[in-house]
Protein backbone atom coordinates (compact mmCIF):
# COMPACT_ATOMS: atom_id res chain seq x y z
CA UNK A 1 0.00 0.00 0.00
CA UNK A 2 2.44 2.81 -1.29
CA UNK A 3 1.34 6.40 -1.62
CA UNK A 4 1.45 8.15 -4.95
CA UNK A 5 4.20 10.72 -4.76
CA UNK A 6 1.42 13.80 -5.02
CA UNK A 7 -0.61 12.77 -2.41
CA UNK A 8 3.19 12.84 -0.18
CA UNK A 9 3.62 15.91 -1.41
CA UNK A 10 0.28 17.03 -1.10
CA UNK A 11 0.53 15.49 2.35
CA UNK A 12 3.44 17.71 3.63
CA UNK A 13 1.55 20.00 2.88
CA UNK A 14 -1.05 19.89 5.30
CA UNK A 15 -0.80 19.11 9.04
CA UNK A 16 -1.51 15.65 9.32
CA UNK A 17 -1.05 15.97 13.48
CA UNK A 18 -4.12 18.52 13.43
CA UNK A 19 -5.97 16.59 11.14
CA UNK A 20 -5.73 13.26 13.64
CA UNK A 21 -6.51 15.54 16.60
CA UNK A 22 -9.37 16.85 15.15
CA UNK A 23 -10.66 13.58 13.73
CA UNK A 24 -10.20 12.40 17.31
CA UNK A 25 -12.06 15.29 19.08
CA UNK A 26 -14.81 15.02 16.67
CA UNK A 27 -15.15 11.59 17.35
CA UNK A 28 -14.92 11.76 20.93
CA UNK A 29 -16.90 14.61 21.57
CA UNK A 30 -20.10 12.75 19.54
CA UNK A 31 -19.74 9.73 21.39
CA UNK A 32 -19.80 11.55 24.83
CA UNK A 33 -23.46 13.25 23.29
CA UNK A 34 -24.61 10.12 22.08
CA UNK A 35 -23.66 7.87 25.35
CA UNK A 36 -25.03 11.46 27.56
CA UNK A 37 -28.23 12.34 25.92
CA UNK A 38 -29.18 9.12 22.89
CA UNK A 39 -31.05 6.24 23.47
CA UNK A 40 -29.43 2.72 24.63
CA UNK A 41 -26.75 0.81 22.20
CA UNK A 42 -28.68 -1.69 20.70
CA UNK A 43 -26.83 -4.76 21.15
CA UNK A 44 -25.59 -3.63 25.09
CA UNK A 45 -27.17 -6.92 26.14
CA UNK A 46 -25.73 -9.46 24.57
CA UNK A 47 -22.34 -8.10 25.33
CA UNK A 48 -23.23 -6.78 28.91
CA UNK A 49 -23.90 -10.75 29.58
CA UNK A 50 -20.84 -11.77 27.77
CA UNK A 51 -18.57 -9.67 29.87
CA UNK A 52 -20.66 -10.87 32.93
CA UNK A 53 -19.84 -14.64 31.99
CA UNK A 54 -16.17 -13.73 31.54
CA UNK A 55 -16.33 -12.14 35.13
CA UNK A 56 -18.11 -15.09 36.84
CA UNK A 57 -15.60 -17.84 35.01
CA UNK A 58 -17.81 -19.19 31.93
CA UNK A 59 -15.72 -18.80 29.32
CA UNK A 60 -16.35 -22.08 27.61
CA UNK A 61 -20.27 -23.15 28.20
CA UNK A 62 -23.01 -21.39 29.43
CA UNK A 63 -26.22 -22.97 30.49
CA UNK A 64 -28.94 -20.29 30.69
CA UNK A 65 -29.29 -19.35 26.71
CA UNK A 66 -30.89 -21.85 24.80
CA UNK A 67 -30.45 -24.49 26.78
CA UNK A 68 -26.27 -24.40 26.41
CA UNK A 69 -24.17 -22.30 23.92
CA UNK A 70 -20.78 -22.33 24.07
CA UNK A 71 -20.35 -18.27 24.69
CA UNK A 72 -17.52 -16.91 23.33
CA UNK A 73 -16.73 -19.71 20.12
CA UNK A 74 -20.15 -18.42 18.79
CA UNK A 75 -19.28 -14.90 18.58
CA UNK A 76 -15.96 -12.81 19.71
CA UNK A 77 -12.88 -15.33 20.86
CA UNK A 78 -11.50 -12.31 22.50
CA UNK A 79 -13.43 -8.80 22.91
CA UNK A 80 -14.80 -9.82 26.54
CA UNK A 81 -11.91 -10.91 28.28
CA UNK A 82 -10.25 -7.22 27.83
CA UNK A 83 -14.03 -5.94 28.13
CA UNK A 84 -14.26 -7.96 31.44
CA UNK A 85 -11.32 -5.74 32.90
CA UNK A 86 -11.91 -2.20 31.75
CA UNK A 87 -15.90 -2.02 30.89
CA UNK A 88 -17.25 -2.25 27.38
CA UNK A 89 -18.25 1.67 27.07
CA UNK A 90 -14.56 2.70 27.76
CA UNK A 91 -13.23 0.08 25.55
CA UNK A 92 -15.36 0.94 22.62
CA UNK A 93 -14.88 4.47 23.36
CA UNK A 94 -11.25 3.77 22.71
CA UNK A 95 -11.54 1.93 19.72
CA UNK A 96 -14.08 4.42 18.30
CA UNK A 97 -11.20 7.13 18.87
CA UNK A 98 -8.71 4.92 17.91
CA UNK A 99 -10.57 4.00 14.26
CA UNK A 100 -10.98 7.67 13.13
CA UNK A 101 -6.60 8.11 13.89
CA UNK A 102 -6.47 4.95 11.66
CA UNK A 103 -8.70 5.97 9.10
CA UNK A 104 -7.42 9.57 9.30
CA UNK A 105 -3.66 8.43 9.07
CA UNK A 106 -4.36 6.03 6.27
CA UNK A 107 -6.41 7.84 4.13
CA UNK A 108 -4.18 11.36 3.92
CA UNK A 109 -1.45 9.63 3.60
CA UNK A 110 -2.88 7.37 0.27
CA UNK A 111 -4.82 10.16 -1.13
CA UNK A 112 -3.65 13.83 0.33
CA UNK A 113 -5.34 16.16 0.60
CA UNK A 114 -8.77 15.17 -0.82
CA UNK A 115 -9.25 12.67 2.02
CA UNK A 116 -9.27 16.06 4.52
CA UNK A 117 -12.94 15.99 4.82
CA UNK A 118 -13.80 12.38 4.33
CA UNK A 119 -11.73 11.80 7.63
CA UNK A 120 -13.39 14.43 9.48
CA UNK A 121 -17.09 12.97 7.87
CA UNK A 122 -15.42 9.49 9.46
CA UNK A 123 -14.29 11.35 12.37
CA UNK A 124 -18.31 11.94 13.45
CA UNK A 125 -19.51 8.68 12.12
CA UNK A 126 -17.42 6.45 14.31
CA UNK A 127 -19.02 7.52 17.27
CA UNK A 128 -21.99 5.05 16.47
CA UNK A 129 -21.14 2.11 18.20
CA UNK A 130 -22.49 4.18 21.18
CA UNK A 131 -25.41 4.35 19.62
CA UNK A 132 -25.99 1.15 17.52
CA UNK A 133 -24.13 -1.25 20.61
CA UNK A 134 -22.20 -3.50 18.05
CA UNK A 135 -19.01 -3.63 20.66
CA UNK A 136 -17.31 -6.68 19.30
CA UNK A 137 -17.38 -5.98 15.65
CA UNK A 138 -16.21 -2.17 16.73
CA UNK A 139 -12.99 -3.64 18.14
CA UNK A 140 -12.37 -5.87 15.12
CA UNK A 141 -12.93 -3.00 12.87
CA UNK A 142 -10.21 -0.57 15.03
CA UNK A 143 -8.18 -3.36 14.82
CA UNK A 144 -8.78 -4.10 10.67
CA UNK A 145 -7.71 -0.51 10.51
CA UNK A 146 -4.70 -0.90 12.10
CA UNK A 147 -3.68 -4.45 10.33
CA UNK A 148 -4.38 -1.85 7.09
CA UNK A 149 -1.67 0.99 8.66
CA UNK A 150 0.91 -1.46 9.33
CA UNK A 151 0.68 -2.98 5.99
CA UNK A 152 0.88 0.64 4.48
CA UNK A 153 3.81 1.20 6.75
CA UNK A 154 4.75 -2.36 5.12
CA UNK A 155 5.49 -3.85 8.66
CA UNK A 156 4.10 -6.84 7.79
CA UNK A 157 4.74 -9.03 10.87
CA UNK A 158 3.22 -6.66 12.80
CA UNK A 159 0.23 -6.92 10.39
CA UNK A 160 -0.12 -10.51 10.99
CA UNK A 161 -0.32 -10.12 14.71
CA UNK A 162 -3.09 -7.30 14.23
CA UNK A 163 -4.64 -9.54 11.33
CA UNK A 164 -5.20 -12.74 14.15
CA UNK A 165 -6.49 -9.88 16.42
CA UNK A 166 -8.62 -9.15 14.28
CA UNK A 167 -10.17 -12.49 13.34
CA UNK A 168 -10.37 -12.94 17.45
CA UNK A 169 -12.50 -9.89 18.07
CA UNK A 170 -15.00 -9.89 15.24
CA UNK A 171 -14.87 -12.78 12.21
CA UNK A 172 -16.68 -10.03 10.35
CA UNK A 173 -14.25 -7.37 10.68
CA UNK A 174 -12.02 -10.19 9.76
CA UNK A 175 -14.03 -10.89 6.37
CA UNK A 176 -13.89 -7.26 5.77
CA UNK A 177 -10.11 -7.07 6.06
CA UNK A 178 -9.79 -9.77 3.39
CA UNK A 179 -12.25 -7.54 1.26
CA UNK A 180 -10.31 -4.61 1.58
CA UNK A 181 -6.92 -6.26 1.26
CA UNK A 182 -7.84 -8.20 -1.58
CA UNK A 183 -9.10 -4.87 -3.20
CA UNK A 184 -5.47 -3.44 -3.10
CA UNK A 185 -3.71 -6.64 -4.44
CA UNK A 186 -6.12 -6.58 -7.15
CA UNK A 187 -5.70 -2.66 -7.92
CA UNK A 188 -1.73 -3.06 -7.71
CA UNK A 189 -2.03 -6.81 -10.18
CA UNK A 190 1.75 -7.17 -8.70
CA UNK A 191 2.09 -9.16 -5.35
CA UNK A 192 5.29 -9.52 -3.48
CA UNK A 193 6.74 -12.70 -1.99
CA UNK A 194 6.45 -10.58 1.33
CA UNK A 195 2.98 -10.16 0.54
CA UNK A 196 1.91 -14.17 0.11
CA UNK A 197 3.62 -14.21 3.51
CA UNK A 198 0.89 -12.06 4.89
CA UNK A 199 -1.21 -13.76 3.16
CA UNK A 200 -0.31 -17.63 4.54
CA UNK A 201 -0.37 -15.28 8.05
CA UNK A 202 -3.93 -14.46 7.63
CA UNK A 203 -5.32 -17.75 6.05
CA UNK A 204 -3.34 -19.66 9.65
CA UNK A 205 -5.44 -17.06 11.58
CA UNK A 206 -8.65 -18.04 9.64
CA UNK A 207 -7.99 -21.65 10.17
CA UNK A 208 -7.35 -21.05 13.88
CA UNK A 209 -11.01 -19.31 14.20
CA UNK A 210 -12.18 -22.15 11.99
CA UNK A 211 -11.27 -24.81 14.32
CA UNK A 212 -12.66 -23.18 17.21
CA UNK A 213 -15.73 -23.04 15.10
CA UNK A 214 -15.68 -26.65 14.34
CA UNK A 215 -14.09 -27.41 18.56
CA UNK A 216 -17.24 -25.79 19.66
CA UNK A 217 -20.04 -25.44 17.32
CA UNK A 218 -22.49 -22.85 18.05
CA UNK A 219 -25.23 -24.59 15.48
CA UNK A 220 -26.09 -21.41 14.02
CA UNK A 221 -29.09 -21.04 11.60
CA UNK A 222 -29.59 -18.45 8.54
CA UNK A 223 -29.03 -14.89 8.80
CA UNK A 224 -31.60 -13.20 6.26
CA UNK A 225 -30.18 -10.64 3.78
CA UNK A 226 -33.09 -8.45 3.02
CA UNK A 227 -33.82 -7.70 -0.50
CA UNK A 228 -34.04 -4.24 -0.22
CA UNK A 229 -30.49 -4.40 1.96
CA UNK A 230 -29.47 -6.21 -1.03
CA UNK A 231 -30.77 -4.20 -3.82
CA UNK A 232 -29.37 -1.12 -2.24
CA UNK A 233 -25.54 -2.16 -1.33
CA UNK A 234 -25.89 -3.08 -5.23
CA UNK A 235 -26.61 0.39 -6.48
CA UNK A 236 -24.25 2.23 -3.79
CA UNK A 237 -21.67 0.06 -4.80
CA UNK A 238 -22.66 0.55 -8.69
CA UNK A 239 -22.81 4.46 -8.32
CA UNK A 240 -19.49 4.36 -6.55
CA UNK A 241 -17.98 2.03 -9.30
CA UNK A 242 -19.08 4.38 -12.11
CA UNK A 243 -17.59 7.81 -10.15
CA UNK A 244 -14.10 5.80 -9.24
CA UNK A 245 -13.49 4.59 -12.87
CA UNK A 246 -11.88 8.26 -14.08
CA UNK A 247 -10.53 9.36 -10.61
CA UNK A 248 -7.12 9.76 -9.77
CA UNK A 249 -5.92 7.77 -8.25
CA UNK A 250 -8.85 5.68 -7.31
CA UNK A 251 -8.01 1.88 -8.06
CA UNK A 252 -8.52 0.18 -4.86
CA UNK A 253 -11.56 1.99 -4.78
CA UNK A 254 -12.57 0.82 -7.90
CA UNK A 255 -11.52 -3.46 -6.88
CA UNK A 256 -13.27 -2.70 -3.40
CA UNK A 257 -16.70 -1.30 -4.93
CA UNK A 258 -16.86 -4.25 -7.49
CA UNK A 259 -15.45 -7.00 -4.73
CA UNK A 260 -18.06 -5.50 -1.85
CA UNK A 261 -20.75 -6.01 -4.68
CA UNK A 262 -20.03 -8.99 -6.56
CA UNK A 263 -19.40 -10.01 -2.42
CA UNK A 264 -22.90 -9.48 -1.84
CA UNK A 265 -24.37 -11.39 -4.83
CA UNK A 266 -22.81 -14.51 -3.13
CA UNK A 267 -23.97 -13.82 -0.13
CA UNK A 268 -27.33 -13.28 -0.97
CA UNK A 269 -27.43 -16.12 -3.49
CA UNK A 270 -26.25 -18.80 -0.79
CA UNK A 271 -27.51 -18.55 2.55
CA UNK A 272 -25.50 -18.38 5.41
CA UNK A 273 -24.94 -17.62 9.09
CA UNK A 274 -23.44 -14.02 7.34
CA UNK A 275 -26.71 -12.83 5.46
CA UNK A 276 -27.03 -9.19 6.53
CA UNK A 277 -24.00 -8.20 8.22
CA UNK A 278 -22.21 -8.35 4.63
CA UNK A 279 -23.77 -4.96 4.49
CA UNK A 280 -22.06 -3.17 7.89
CA UNK A 281 -19.81 -1.93 5.98
CA UNK A 282 -22.77 1.15 5.05
CA UNK A 283 -21.57 2.55 8.71
CA UNK A 284 -18.93 4.27 6.40
CA UNK A 285 -19.92 4.21 2.95
CA UNK A 286 -20.45 8.36 2.92
CA UNK A 287 -16.85 9.23 3.83
CA UNK A 288 -15.57 6.57 1.38
CA UNK A 289 -17.68 7.59 -1.48
CA UNK A 290 -16.80 11.06 -0.47
CA UNK A 291 -13.32 10.33 -0.74
CA UNK A 292 -14.38 8.64 -4.35
CA UNK A 293 -15.85 11.77 -5.56
CA UNK A 294 -13.27 14.18 -3.99
CA UNK A 295 -10.50 12.31 -6.05
CA UNK A 296 -12.94 12.92 -9.29
CA UNK A 297 -13.08 16.11 -9.02
CA UNK A 298 -16.55 15.65 -7.78
CA UNK A 299 -17.43 15.10 -12.11
CA UNK A 300 -19.42 14.53 -13.68
CA UNK A 301 -21.61 16.69 -11.44
CA UNK A 302 -24.93 14.76 -11.86
CA UNK A 303 -23.39 11.50 -11.09
CA UNK A 304 -21.52 12.45 -8.28
CA UNK A 305 -24.75 14.26 -6.47
CA UNK A 306 -26.67 11.15 -7.17
CA UNK A 307 -23.54 8.47 -5.84
CA UNK A 308 -23.35 11.62 -2.32
CA UNK A 309 -27.02 11.35 -1.90
CA UNK A 310 -27.63 7.91 -2.07
CA UNK A 311 -24.71 6.90 -0.07
CA UNK A 312 -25.84 9.66 3.00
CA UNK A 313 -28.77 7.45 2.75
CA UNK A 314 -27.50 4.26 2.82
CA UNK A 315 -25.45 5.45 5.55
CA UNK A 316 -28.24 7.12 8.28
CA UNK A 317 -31.41 5.73 6.99
CA UNK A 318 -30.74 2.31 8.77
CA UNK A 319 -29.86 4.66 12.62
CA UNK A 320 -32.75 6.72 11.75
CA UNK A 321 -35.16 3.23 11.26
CA UNK A 322 -33.41 2.43 14.60
CA UNK A 323 -34.48 4.97 17.05
CA UNK A 324 -37.93 4.55 17.30
CA UNK A 325 -36.98 1.80 19.09
CA UNK A 326 -34.58 2.87 21.38
CA UNK A 327 -36.73 5.49 23.12
CA UNK A 328 -38.10 3.62 25.28
CA UNK A 329 -35.06 3.16 27.60
CA UNK A 330 -36.78 1.98 30.73
CA UNK A 331 -36.35 -2.39 29.93
CA UNK A 332 -32.34 -1.37 30.25
CA UNK A 333 -33.25 -0.43 33.65
CA UNK A 334 -32.78 -3.08 36.51
CA UNK A 335 -35.84 -1.34 38.35
CA UNK A 336 -38.12 -2.31 35.36
CA UNK A 337 -37.20 -6.00 35.95
CA UNK A 338 -37.14 -5.95 39.55
CA UNK A 339 -41.15 -6.84 40.28
CA UNK A 340 -40.61 -10.08 37.96
CA UNK A 341 -37.52 -11.02 39.60
CA UNK A 342 -38.93 -10.75 42.99
CA UNK A 343 -41.57 -13.13 42.03
CA UNK A 344 -39.47 -15.40 40.50
CA UNK A 345 -37.02 -15.83 43.50
CA UNK A 346 -39.85 -16.36 45.48
CA UNK A 347 -41.47 -19.23 43.34
CA UNK A 348 -39.61 -20.83 40.71
CA UNK A 349 -37.42 -23.49 41.00
CA UNK A 350 -33.80 -25.08 39.79
CA UNK A 351 -35.78 -27.47 37.89
CA UNK A 352 -37.14 -25.05 35.10
CA UNK A 353 -36.32 -22.48 33.15
CA UNK A 354 -37.95 -18.93 31.79
CA UNK A 355 -39.70 -17.77 29.03
CA UNK A 356 -39.73 -13.71 28.07
CA UNK A 357 -41.73 -12.55 25.39
CA UNK A 358 -39.14 -10.95 23.38
CA UNK A 359 -39.03 -7.79 23.93
CA UNK A 360 -37.59 -5.06 21.35
CA UNK A 361 -34.01 -4.44 22.77
CA UNK A 362 -33.88 -7.77 24.38
CA UNK A 363 -32.40 -6.46 27.94
CA UNK A 364 -34.26 -9.78 29.15
CA UNK A 365 -30.84 -11.46 27.58
CA UNK A 366 -29.15 -10.12 30.64
CA UNK A 367 -31.25 -9.13 33.68
CA UNK A 368 -32.85 -12.57 34.16
CA UNK A 369 -29.84 -14.64 33.86
CA UNK A 370 -27.66 -12.22 35.56
CA UNK A 371 -30.35 -12.69 38.23
CA UNK A 372 -29.60 -16.40 38.26
CA UNK A 373 -32.65 -17.65 36.30
CA UNK A 374 -32.15 -19.49 33.18
CA UNK A 375 -33.56 -18.63 29.99
CA UNK A 376 -35.51 -20.65 27.62
CA UNK A 377 -34.24 -18.33 24.55
CA UNK A 378 -31.40 -15.12 24.46
CA UNK A 379 -30.25 -12.77 21.99
CA UNK A 380 -28.79 -14.34 18.90
CA UNK A 381 -31.97 -14.82 16.34
CA UNK A 382 -29.88 -17.28 14.50
CA UNK A 383 -29.82 -19.30 17.14
CA UNK A 384 -33.54 -18.67 17.65
CA UNK A 385 -34.69 -19.78 14.45
CA UNK A 386 -32.95 -22.73 14.04
CA UNK A 387 -32.96 -24.38 17.73
CA UNK A 388 -37.10 -22.96 18.16
CA UNK A 389 -38.47 -22.60 14.71
CA UNK A 390 -42.21 -23.15 15.75
CA UNK A 391 -42.33 -19.85 17.54
CA UNK A 392 -41.20 -18.42 13.44
CA UNK A 393 -44.17 -20.12 12.04
CA UNK A 394 -46.68 -18.28 10.39
CA UNK A 395 -49.45 -19.53 12.69
CA UNK A 396 -48.44 -20.61 16.03
CA UNK A 397 -51.44 -21.97 18.03
CA UNK A 398 -51.75 -22.76 21.56
CA UNK A 399 -51.12 -25.98 21.61
CA UNK A 400 -47.99 -25.81 19.41
CA UNK A 401 -47.09 -23.00 22.08
CA UNK A 402 -47.78 -25.63 25.08
CA UNK A 403 -45.40 -27.97 23.62
CA UNK A 404 -42.70 -25.72 22.79
CA UNK A 405 -42.61 -25.09 26.17
CA UNK A 406 -42.90 -28.19 27.74
CA UNK A 407 -39.85 -29.93 24.95
CA UNK A 408 -37.98 -26.16 26.62
CA UNK A 409 -39.06 -27.03 30.57
CA UNK A 410 -40.45 -23.72 30.96
CA UNK A 411 -42.92 -23.43 33.72
CA UNK A 412 -43.19 -19.25 34.04
CA UNK A 413 -43.65 -16.55 30.96
CA UNK A 414 -42.96 -13.26 31.47
CA UNK A 415 -45.13 -11.18 29.13
CA UNK A 416 -44.16 -6.95 29.70
CA UNK A 417 -47.21 -4.84 29.47
CA UNK A 418 -45.20 -1.99 28.39
CA UNK A 419 -42.14 -2.62 26.87
CA UNK A 420 -42.48 -2.76 23.19
CA UNK A 421 -42.40 -6.37 21.67
CA UNK A 422 -39.62 -7.87 19.07
CA UNK A 423 -41.53 -6.86 15.88
CA UNK A 424 -40.69 -10.41 14.56
CA UNK A 425 -42.52 -12.92 16.47
CA UNK A 426 -42.99 -11.47 19.70
CA UNK A 427 -46.54 -9.98 19.41
CA UNK A 428 -47.79 -13.74 18.21
CA UNK A 429 -46.46 -15.21 21.15
CA UNK A 430 -48.09 -12.50 22.95
CA UNK A 431 -51.34 -12.58 21.40
CA UNK A 432 -51.16 -16.99 22.02
CA UNK A 433 -50.13 -16.33 25.80
CA UNK A 434 -53.10 -13.61 26.17
CA UNK A 435 -55.36 -15.74 24.79
CA UNK A 436 -58.59 -18.41 26.50
CA UNK A 437 -56.81 -21.20 25.03
CA UNK A 438 -53.79 -20.89 25.61
CA UNK A 439 -53.62 -23.31 28.80
CA UNK A 440 -51.22 -21.09 30.93
CA UNK A 441 -53.14 -19.35 34.17
CA UNK A 442 -52.20 -15.55 35.13
CA UNK A 443 -50.49 -15.77 38.73
CA UNK A 444 -48.77 -12.35 38.88
CA UNK A 445 -49.57 -8.90 37.91
CA UNK A 446 -47.47 -5.52 38.09
CA UNK A 447 -47.26 -1.90 36.24
CA UNK A 448 -44.73 -3.54 33.79
CA UNK A 449 -45.61 -7.56 34.08
CA UNK A 450 -48.08 -10.14 33.60
CA UNK A 451 -46.58 -13.63 34.64
CA UNK A 452 -47.85 -16.68 33.24
CA UNK A 453 -47.84 -20.37 34.50
CA UNK A 454 -47.75 -23.48 32.11
CA UNK A 455 -49.49 -26.26 34.97
CA UNK A 456 -47.96 -29.16 35.71
CA UNK A 457 -45.17 -27.79 33.60
CA UNK A 458 -42.51 -30.47 32.09
CA UNK A 459 -39.20 -30.58 34.00
CA UNK A 460 -35.57 -29.99 33.14
CA UNK A 461 -35.37 -33.48 33.74
CA UNK A 462 -37.40 -36.73 33.45
CA UNK A 463 -36.98 -40.56 33.86
CA UNK A 464 -38.51 -43.06 36.58
CA UNK A 465 -39.26 -42.27 40.17
CA UNK A 466 -39.55 -38.53 39.64
CA UNK A 467 -35.66 -37.25 39.38
CA UNK A 468 -35.22 -33.65 40.65
CA UNK A 469 -32.92 -31.32 39.81
CA UNK A 470 -31.43 -29.82 42.75
CA UNK A 471 -29.28 -27.08 41.11
CA UNK A 472 -28.98 -25.36 38.24
CA UNK A 473 -25.99 -22.86 36.94
CA UNK A 474 -24.19 -21.74 34.21
CA UNK A 475 -21.80 -24.20 33.90
CA UNK A 476 -22.98 -27.28 35.71
CA UNK A 477 -26.02 -28.80 36.80
CA UNK A 478 -26.91 -31.18 39.70
CA UNK A 479 -29.82 -33.15 40.99
CA UNK A 480 -30.75 -36.36 42.50
CA UNK A 481 -32.20 -39.98 41.43
CA UNK A 482 -33.89 -42.28 42.94
CA UNK A 483 -33.57 -45.32 40.43
CA UNK A 484 -31.09 -46.87 38.63
CA UNK A 485 -31.91 -45.89 34.64
CA UNK A 486 -32.03 -43.45 31.85
CA UNK A 487 -33.23 -40.28 31.83
CA UNK A 488 -33.68 -37.43 29.43
CA UNK A 489 -32.02 -34.14 30.40
CA UNK A 490 -33.27 -31.14 28.53
CA UNK A 491 -29.99 -29.43 28.24
CA UNK A 492 -27.76 -29.39 25.30
CA UNK A 493 -25.35 -31.93 24.83
CA UNK A 494 -21.86 -31.33 24.62
CA UNK A 495 -19.07 -34.04 23.96
CA UNK A 496 -17.00 -32.17 26.75
CA UNK A 497 -19.47 -32.93 29.14
CA UNK A 498 -18.07 -34.23 32.30
CA UNK A 499 -20.52 -36.29 35.33
CA UNK A 500 -20.06 -37.18 38.57
CA UNK A 501 -21.77 -39.80 38.84
CA UNK A 502 -22.17 -43.33 38.16
CA UNK A 503 -23.34 -44.36 34.66
CA UNK A 504 -22.31 -42.50 31.21
CA UNK A 505 -23.88 -39.55 29.22
CA UNK A 506 -24.82 -39.60 25.48
CA UNK A 507 -26.47 -37.15 22.87
CA UNK A 508 -30.28 -37.45 22.90
CA UNK A 509 -33.48 -36.03 20.95
CA UNK A 510 -33.59 -32.78 19.68
CA UNK A 511 -29.73 -32.53 20.71
CA UNK A 512 -30.71 -32.83 24.27
CA UNK A 513 -28.71 -34.98 26.76
CA UNK A 514 -29.02 -38.87 28.38
CA UNK A 515 -28.40 -39.49 31.56
CA UNK A 516 -27.92 -43.53 32.06
CA UNK A 517 -27.41 -43.70 35.34
CA UNK A 518 -26.38 -46.77 37.57
CA UNK A 519 -27.66 -46.70 40.77
CA UNK A 520 -29.75 -43.85 43.06
CA UNK A 521 -27.65 -41.11 43.89
CA UNK A 522 -26.58 -37.86 43.61
CA UNK A 523 -25.31 -36.58 40.47
CA UNK A 524 -23.80 -33.45 38.37
CA UNK A 525 -22.63 -32.56 34.73
CA UNK A 526 -20.73 -29.68 33.88
CA UNK A 527 -18.87 -28.38 31.27
CA UNK A 528 -15.52 -27.19 32.35
CA UNK A 529 -15.66 -22.95 32.82
CA UNK A 530 -12.59 -22.06 31.70
CA UNK A 531 -10.26 -23.26 28.63
CA UNK A 532 -7.10 -24.32 31.11
CA UNK A 533 -10.01 -26.36 33.00
CA UNK A 534 -11.23 -27.91 29.76
CA UNK A 535 -8.20 -28.78 28.35
CA UNK A 536 -7.15 -30.57 32.04
CA UNK A 537 -10.17 -32.72 31.82
CA UNK A 538 -9.43 -33.35 28.13
CA UNK A 539 -5.82 -34.74 28.77
CA UNK A 540 -5.59 -35.32 32.36
CA UNK A 541 -8.60 -35.46 34.10
CA UNK A 542 -11.70 -38.14 33.92
CA UNK A 543 -14.18 -36.65 31.46
CA UNK A 544 -17.74 -37.94 31.26
CA UNK A 545 -17.81 -42.33 30.25
CA UNK A 546 -19.64 -41.70 26.59
CA UNK A 547 -22.59 -44.53 26.31
CA UNK A 548 -21.59 -46.85 23.73
CA UNK A 549 -25.75 -47.62 22.83
CA UNK A 550 -28.77 -46.10 24.12
CA UNK A 551 -32.53 -47.17 23.57
CA UNK A 552 -34.61 -44.62 21.95
CA UNK A 553 -35.97 -41.83 24.63
CA UNK A 554 -39.32 -40.65 25.01
CA UNK A 555 -39.96 -37.36 25.56
CA UNK A 556 -42.25 -36.99 28.60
Amino acid sequence: MSSAAASLADLRRLSPRRELVLGAALTAAFAALVLAIGPAPGDAPVHLYRTFLVRDGALVWDNFWYAGTYPLASYSLLYYLPAALVGNLPLVFFAAVASTVLFASIALREWGRAALWPSRVFGVLAAAPMFTGLYAYSLGFTAMLATLKLLQLRRLRLAVVMGALTVGFSPLAFAFLCLIVGSYALSRRRISRRHLWFGAGLGLAAGIELLALVLFPSGTGIYPFHPVDFVTVLGVTTLGLLVARNARGAGPLVAFYALWGLGSVVVFIVPSPLGDNWTRLSAFVFPVMLLTASLAGFRPRRLVVLALAAAFAYNLVPYALLVPSRLDNNSQNASFWRPAIRFLREHDQPGYRVEVVPTAEHWEAYWIPKSGFPLARGWYRQLDTADNPALYKKHLDAAGYRHWLRSAAVRYVLLSSTAPLDWDGGPQEARVVRSATSGLRLVFRSGNWAIYELPHATPLLTGPANPVVTSFGHTAIRGRVFTAGQYLLRAHYSPYLRLKGSGCVAPGPDKMTILNLTRPEKFAVNVPGTPGGLVRELFGGKQAASCTSSPPVRVH
